[in-house]
């Protein structure tokens, strides 16, 4: 063998290595993405759960409702009905609504990535899903006059679960 094909078949050799390369520089920025839009998602919702919190409070609810109503807003759908089927008040419905938002930031952070948890994890996930919202209750009448108003393929995820036998 001459110098010349030893120099074919480095060339040959040096093509491979830099299309392998390329093809892992390829992969690991795919993941990056991925890894870049998890965090952001995730930063979003710890920051509007943290929003929802401070809401939660009961200075600051008795601040809001008392503005609203000032304003001429009327209670979102929730809130009507669960003065219309509790009897509770405009304030109390509406600490109600914004701990029940608090729950459903929860579910809408681990939906988009439900087919990452370990089976175990998305076991329980989906039985709590199932246990607060197949019956009647405070999460099911949230789903029900809230689901529309929020994020589709979270709704059709829980309304898919539901459906299927538990």
């Amino acid at each position: 063998m001459n110098w010349e094909e030893v120099g074919a078949i480095g060339q040959v050799l040096g093509s491979i290595a830099v299309f392998v390369t390329v093809a892992y520089l390829a992969v690991q920025v795919r993941h990056g993405r991925q890894d870049a839009r998890r965090a952001l998602s995730q930063g979003r919702g710890e920051s509007a759960r943290d929003l929802y919190t401070q809401q939660s409070d009961e200075r600051i609810n008795h601040l809001y409702v008392k503005v609203q109503a000032a304003l001429g807003a009327p209670p979102n759908p929730f809130e009507s009905a669960l003065m219309n089927q509790t009897g509770l008040t405009r304030e109390e419905a509406t600490l109600m609504f914004w701990i029940q938002y608090e729950w459903w930031n929860h579910r809408l952070q681990i939906i988009p990535n439900v087919d990452e948890l370990p089976p175990m994890e998305r076991a329980l996930f989906d039985t709590g899903v199932r246990a607060t919202l197949a019956g009647p209750g405070i999460f099911r009448l949230f789903h029900e006059t809230m689901g529309s108003r929020t994020h589709p393929d979270a709704v059709r995820y829980i309304d898919n679960l539901l459906a299927r036998p538990g």
